[in-house]
């Protein structure tokens, strides 16, 4: 699995260059991972973690919030059907 750090996703959310995400990213080589494991900031109501790992082979989000039910998730979730 692939552990994403906050900071590198600071870097996307702010639109940083190609280059500068390669250089902080490439080395976890996380395209070769079945699992990432992704921390997100909920900013509202409150602000708070929330913890989503991804397992590519069996198409699952596994979301864990301790401040919220299931239900708020589910419109978060945009699902669609892809192919590689």
């Amino acid at each position: 699995c692939v552990v994403f750090s906050t900071h590198d996703l600071l870097h996307i959310r702010y639109h940083a260059e190609d280059n500068v995400l390669w250089h902080n990213i490439s080395w976890t080589r996380y395209w070769e991972k079945t699992m990432w494991i992704l921390p997100i900031h909920w900013p509202s109501p409150v602000g708070h973690w929330v913890l989503c790992v991804i397992k590519f082979p069996s198409k699952q989000l596994l979301l864990f919030d301790s401040l919220t039910e299931q239900k708020p998730w589910k419109q978060d979730i945009k699902v669609t059907e892809y192919s590689c």
